[in-house]
C-alpha cells in the first residue's frame, strides 16, 4: 500500500501510474468528473464574457472581425457543453480517450480565445489592458476548474495566452516587455500551481478510495467475523447438545448401577469401585464440556453475573468438604481459616463464586504432591465490601515470567508434550474473567519449590436484612405445604425421545417416590396434557424432539391453557441445551425452569420440590445416586 502511494505521486502529463488498476481506474474516473463538472457553467461564463468583450473592442478594432471573434468562443462553448453530453451518455466513462477528447476540445477553446490578443490594438493601451485583463481573468477561471489534471489545462491556457504574450513584446518598449515578461511569469505560475493541485487531488483522491475501500475491508470483516462467531456458537451449542445428551445416559446409569451394588468385599466392591470411575471420569468430561462453553461465553462477552444474597460461609464450607476429600486421598492437609461470622450473608453470585474457588483450591491440590494446601478468607481491611480469598500451596512454584501467562487460555505451566497434570488450561482463564465480571481480581504470586499463593479480591457486601428474610422464608413457604404424599402419589409426565435418557429419568424419579408416564415427542406430550382429568401435577419436556419439539409443543400448550381458562402445569425443560440463549428460550416459551444434563439425584429433587405441590421426602429420596 506503501509504494502504491509513492507511485501515485509520481505524476506525469499522463497522469499518475500505479500497482492497484483498480484504484487507478477509481482516480481517473473521479479526476474526468471533476473536470467536466463546471462545464455548463463556464460555457456560459466565457461566451458571455466573449460577446461583452467584442462590443468594448468593436470601436476600435472593428464590428466584423470583434463579432467573428466572439461567436467562434461562443461556438468553441458549446463544442464543450456537447462533449460533456457525450460523456454523460456513455457506459464507459473511464475509457482514456474522453480526456484526450477534452483536451482537444479545450485547445479549440483557448485558441478561439487566444485571437483576442492578435486582435487587440496594442499601441492602444486602454484597449489593451481590458483585453489583457480579461484573458488573465478567463487563464485564473480556467485553470482553478481545470485543476484536476495538467493537460487539459495547458491545452486551453497556452494557446488563450500566448498570442498576447508575443503581441505585448511587440510594442518593444519598456511597457511591452513589462507587460509580456509579467504575462509570461503569471502563466508559468499558473501552471506550475496547476501542476501541484492535481498532485494534491490525486493524493486526496487515493486517500479517499483506500479508506472507502478499507471501511469496506472491515465492515465485510466484521461481517464474516459475526457470521464465524453465530457459526462458532451454534457448534459449541450443538456440540455440547451432542456430547451432553450420551454423557447424561452414561452419568445417569452409572448412578443407578452403584446404588443397586451392594457394599461387599470382592468382586462386589471392585464393581462399585469401576462404576466410581466411570461416574468421576464422566464427571471430569462434564468439567471440560462446562468450562469450553464458559470461555466462549466469555470471548462472546455474554458472561452473566447474578447478584441475590447468600451464605458465604456455608458455600465456602460446601466446596472445601468436597475438595478435602480429594486432597487427603492424595495425603495432603487442606488447612482451612475462615475469618468470616456464621452465617455470612453477602449479595453476589454464589454459583460463580463457588467455581472460582472450586478451581484455585483444586489447581493447588492437583499440582501440589507432598506438604499441605491453606485457605485464608477474611473482609478486606481496605474496603469491608470486599473478600479476601487466599489461596496457599507447597508444590513446585512457578517461574516469574510465567505468572501472567498462567491465566491465558489453554496454557499450563508445565507447557510439556508429555506433562503431568491433566486439563484443559482454562480453569485459571475462566475464574479470573468471572473474579473480573464480579469486580474483582486474582493474582498471583509464587516462589520456585516452595509453593504458590492465589489471591481472589471480589466485593461481596453484606446483603440487606430485608433480602436475607426473603431467603430465609422462602423454603419455609414451601414446606409449610401440606404433606399429601400419603395420601396419593405424584404424577409426572416425562416427554423424551432417547430411550436411555428416558430409562434413567424414569429410575431417578423411581427413586423420589415420584410417577411417571413416558411420551416420545411433543404432540404426544400435548395430547395427554389437553386431556381433560389428565394426572400430571407436572411435565419434565426435552427440548428437541422429532416432530413437534419441547418449546414449541409449551408454547402451545401455554395458549391451550389461557384459552381454556385452566391453570398453568409446570413445565421444566430438561435438556442437554445448557446456553444461556436455551434457558432464555425455554422462558420465553413459557417453561417455568430450566434442568441441564447431565443432572444429579439431589438437582432434580430440589427442582421438584420446588415446583411440585407436595413435598417428595421418603426412604427412596435419601439413596443418594
Amino acid at each position: 500500500m506503501a509504494h502504491t502511494r509513492v507511485s501515485l505521486m509520481l505524476h506525469d502529463l499522463n497522469g499518475p501510474s500505479s500497482d492497484d488498476p483498480a484504484l487507478t481506474r477509481l482516480i481517473h474516473a473521479e479526476r474526468m468528473r471533476m473536470l467536466l463538472a463546471p462545464t455548463i457553467h463556464s460555457a456560459i461564463v466565457s461566451a458571455i464574457a466573449a460577446i461583452a468583450l467584442s462590443v468594448l473592442i468593436s470601436a476600435e478594432v472593428g464590428r466584423w472581425p470583434a463579432g467573428l471573434w466572439a461567436g467562434l468562443c461562443t461556438l468553441a462553448s458549446a463544442m464543450r457543453v456537447l462533449h460533456l453530453r457525450s460523456y454523460l451518455s456513455s457506459n464507459n466513462r473511464g475509457d482514456p480517450v474522453w480526456l484526450n477528447s477534452l483536451t482537444w476540445v479545450c485547445a479549440l477553446h483557448g485558441c478561439a480565445w487566444g485571437l483576442a490578443g492578435l486582435l487587440m490594438p496594442v499601441q492602444n493601451m486602454v484597449i489593451t489592458s481590458v483585453v489583457v485583463a480579461t484573458l488573465v481573468g478567463a487563464c485564473a477561471v480556467c485553470t482553478f476548474t481545470l485543476q484536476a489534471h495538467l493537460k487539459p489545462n495547458l491545452a486551453l491556457n497556452v494557446p488563450m495566452m500566448l498570442p498576447a504574450i508575443v503581441m505585448m513584446f511587440t510594442r518593444q518598449d519598456g511597457y511591452g516587455l513589462f507587460g509580456g515578461a509579467g504575462l509570461l511569469s503569471l502563466v508559468v505560475l499558473l501552471m506550475f500551481e496547476s501542476r501541484r493541485s492535481a498532485r494534491r487531488i490525486t493524493e486526496l483522491l487515493w486517500l479517499r478510495f483506500t479508506t472507502d475501500r478499507i471501511a469496506s475491508e472491515r465492515a465485510e470483516a466484521l461481517k464474516m467475523s459475526l457470521r464465524h462467531s453465530a457459526v462458532k456458537d451454534q457448534f459449541l451449542a450443538t456440540m455440547s447438545h451432542e456430547m451432553r445428551t450420551p454423557l447424561h445416559g452414561i452419568l445417569g446409569l452409572a448412578q443407578l448401577v452403584r446404588t443397586r451394588i451392594p457394599s461387599g468385599p470382592g468382586a462386589l466392591r471392585e464393581a462399585r469401585h469401576q462404576v466410581e470411575l466411570i461416574e468421576r471420569t464422566g464427571e471430569h468430561l462434564l468439567g471440560i464440556i462446562n468450562d469450553v462453553l464458559d470461555f466462549s461465553r466469555i470471548e462472546a462477552g455474554k458472561l452473566q453475573v447474578a447478584m441475590s444474597p447468600f451464605d458465604l460461609q456455608s458455600t465456602v464450607e460446601d466446596v472445601l468438604s468436597l475438595l478435602n476429600v480429594t486432597a487427603t486421598d492424595k495425603g495432603l492437609e487442606l488447612i482451612t481459616r475462615v475469618s468470616l461470622p456464621a452465617p455470612c450473608w453477602v449479595k453476589g453470585d454464589a454459583a460463580r463464586l463457588r467455581q472460582i474457588l472450586h478451581n484455585l483450591v483444586g489447581n493447588a491440590i492437583k499440582f501440589t504432591d507432598t506438604g499441605e494446601v491453606r485457605v485464608h478468607i477474611q473482609r478486606s481491611s481496605e474496603d469491608p465490601d470486599r473478600v479476601v480469598f487466599q489461596v496457599e500451596d507447597t508444590g513446585p512454584g512457578i517461574p516469574a515470567h510465567q505468572h501472567m501467562l498462567i491465566f491465558e487460555a489453554f496454557h499450563q505451566a508445565d507447557g510439556s508434550f508429555g506433562r503431568r497434570h491433566s486439563g484443559t488450561g482454562l480453569g485459571l482463564t475462566i475464574s479470573r474473567e468471572l473474579a473480573r465480571a464480579m469486580g474483582g481480581d486474582i493474582v498471583c504470586t509464587s516462589v520456585i519449590d516452595q509453593g504458590s499463593c492465589f489471591t481472589l479480591t471480589t466485593p461481596l457486601p453484606a446483603a440487606p436484612v430485608e433480602q436475607v428474610d426473603v431467603q430465609l422464608t422462602t423454603p419455609d413457604t414451601a414446606d409449610s405445604t401440606p404433606d399429601t404424599s400419603h395420601d396419593h402419589s405424584v404424577h409426572v409426565l416425562l416427554a423424551e425421545d432417547n430411550p436411555v435418557n428416558a430409562l434413567v429419568a424414569q429410575a431417578t424419579l423411581a427413586n423420589l417416590g415420584v410417577t411417571v408416564t413416558h411420551v416420545e415427542d411433543g404432540q404426544q406430550a400435548l395430547a395427554e396434557l389437553q386431556r381433560p382429568d389428565h394426572p400430571y401435577a407436572l411435565v419434565l419436556m426435552d427440548c428437541q424432539m422429532p416432530g413437534l419439539d419441547g418449546i414449541e409443543a409449551t408454547r402451545r400448550l401455554r395458549a391451550w391453557e389461557h384459552h381454556r381458562g385452566r391453570p398453568a402445569i409446570p413445565v421444566i425443560a430438561l435438556t442437554a441445551n445448557a446456553m444461556q440463549s436455551d434457558r432464555d428460550r425455554c422462558m420465553a416459551a413459557g417453561m417455568n425452569a430450566h434442568l441441564a444434563k447431565p443432572f444429579r439425584l439431589d438437582e432434580l429433587r430440589d427442582m421438584l420440590r420446588l415446583h411440585l405441590p407436595t413435598k417428595i421426602i421418603g426412604e427412596k429420596d435419601k439413596a443418594e445416586a
